[in-house]
């Protein structure tokens, strides 16, 4: 005899309607009874409240979405001895990964408002709550083991509960008027299909202004720094976001924004990399852009504007300012400069670059992050960043409608002075104060860093000393500012982290970078003269 797939047509009728009754009749009334003798043997009155009729029609048309759901696009019923044969993901399996069970307890919450059952809503309804959360981890046992990995990246994305997305984040911010952006060019963005949003990157809060631009959740690529625990963690992992080591090649984050796009999901990128630290837009990474122009997807430019002004990175402050984000159309890519043709197209989206930022209510003290000497004379010893005044040739600043003008009357963006101070190398090795700490492994997972103590670093053109330990220059494959105060310097087979009690990081991203490229033409003619 021919083995069988599963239950014949009997069978499957006989399991479906023992489902529905112990899951759609004996426990709701089971449940009903339980609160009611709370409420008999506690002498609670009846209470109705007209509350419990909307959350119990919610509930209720979740449960039913879902149902419909699962027959649709699962190919079966949510009943473990029929599992449907396919992962569903759509509709209000998008939200939440179990919206049978959390429909049911709203509806359960919902009926016992109405009818002025306390003890149903208000004792049985958080009871029950915890004993579907169990079932359900159990249930997901089963699925991993069905679907594998595919499960596995479908539980890193929907959590057991609904999140609130960056775009409706983003209204709600709105609507309190903590931020008040106003978007245009959604038409540009595609409402389904795989898409990816390049944006420029001047503040903390970039990948929130960027999703205003479209309904549909991004998926963002986000510095793994952010993961490592405390609020900020917290955060980004209850958003959607795809973690990336920035200081390495990591193919794991581009595995996982492959599989998003394959999915038809929307990928944002800062195509900058790191925040513009002096507004000015810095021109999208060329290995980025080479592999967004072999994407085979629309590549949607989004030009933000402002948001320098609503927390410079120097400052480590976020204040409430206007912003005006704009989405173009998909970009033209040029085959010889990719990076170039999404450079035309953010630039047109701006309203100026550089951009401006007005110096009230912002810590002064701590421009000396960006103009560590005088932007006149480029002396460091008697400039005083916060007054931006210099005692050596007199010059003073002063802050007029976001511009520095000086006593002359001549008008220029922080930019342009910060340039200005970047123009004169540094020789000498720096020495100041930082903490040091480092990643215990590059390629596990992302876990807190390891504290190696505090104390004077040297950074100079040998590398990087801190106590027993040496980074020879040589040796460094990458250099970057993960915060304003964090010098953040890579290997190939460690990362170390600077958080400096003094100085700027901002300095000493600049002299690694000049030191690696001195240190590197010596070999580079090296390897040339051997061939």
């Amino acid at each position: 005899m021919p083995a069988r797939d599963g239950p014949g047509p009997a069978a499957r009728g006989l399991i479906v309607a023992l489902y529905a009754t112990v899951f759609c009749l004996l426990l709701p009334v089971a449940l009903w009874q339980a609160g009611t003798a709370i409420d008999a043997v506690l002498r609670w009155e009846r209470q109705p409240s007209v509350l419990g009729v909307p959350l119990l029609v919610a509930g209720a048309a979740l449960v039913l979405w879902g149902m419909a759901t699962l027959w649709r696009g699962g190919g079966g019923l949510p009943i473990g001895a029929l599992a449907p044969p396919r992962l569903t993901r759509q509709g209000p399996y998008r939200l939440v990964r179990h919206p049978i069970y959390l429909g049911f307890n709203v509806a359960l919450f919902g009926a016992g408002l109405a009818a002025g059952s306390r003890g149903v809503a208000w004792v049985i309804t958080p009871l029950f709550a915890p004993t579907w959360v169990l079932y359900a981890l159990l249930e997901e046992r089963g699925l991993t083991r069905r679907f594998g990995g595919e499960y596995r990246r479908y539980r890193r994305q929907v959590k057991l509960l609904p999140r609130l997305g960056l775009y409706r984040f983003a209204q709600l911010l709105q609507i309190v008027g903590l931020f008040p952006a106003r978007a245009a060019g959604r038409e540009h963005v595609p409402r389904r299909g795989p898409a990816v949003l390049v944006f420029n990157h001047s503040c903390y809060i970039d990948a929130v202004f960027c999703g205003i631009v479209t309904r549909r959740p991004v998926h963002h690529l986000t510095t793994a720094e952010a993961y490592r625990g405390g609020v900020k963690g917290w955060l980004v992992t209850h958003f959607v976001n795809v973690p990336v080591r920035r200081y390495r090649q990591d193919p794991a984050a581009c595995r996982e924004m492959l599989r998003l796009l394959a999915e038809g999901e929307v990928i944002g990128i800062a195509i900058e990399g790191e925040r513009a630290a002096l507004g000015r837009y810095q021109g999208a990474l060329a290995d980025v852009a080479g592999i967004m122009a072999r994407l085979g997807v629309p590549i949607i430019p989004v030009g933000i504007s402002g948001a320098y002004d609503v927390g410079p990175r120097w400052s480590d402050v976020v204040r409430r300012r206007r912003v005006r984000v704009r989405a173009g159309p998909p970009v033209e890519f040029d085959a010889a400069s990719p990076a170039a043709a999404i450079d035309r197209a953010i630039l047109a989206l701006l309203d100026e670059n550089p951009q401006r930022v007005f110096l009230e209510g912002l810590p002064r003290e701590k421009l000396g992050r960006v103009l560590w000497r005088c932007p006149a004379c480029l002396r460091e010893e008697e400039w005083h960043a916060a007054r931006l005044a210099c005692e050596a040739c007199g010059v003073r600043y002063e802050e007029r409608h976001g511009w520095l003008v000086d006593a002359a009357g001549r008008a220029a963006s922080l930019a342009e002075l910060g340039e200005r101070v970047r123009s004169v190398a540094d020789e000498r090795a720096i020495v100041l104060r930082a903490g040091v700490w480092r990643e215990r492994s590059m390629f596990g997972p992302i876990e807190p860093l390891e504290r190696l103590g505090e104390g004077a670093v040297s950074v100079g053109p040998d590398g990087v000393r801190f106590k027993g330990l040496h980074i020879p220059i040589r040796r460094i494959t990458s250099v970057g500012t993960e915060r304003a105060d964090t010098l953040q310097v890579a290997t190939r087979d460690g990362m170390w982290q600077l958080r400096l009690l003094e100085g700027s990081a901002f300095r000493l991203h600049l002299a690694v970078v000049r030191w690696r490229r001195t240190a590197e033409r010596p070999a580079a003619a090296g390897r040339r003269q051997a061939v």
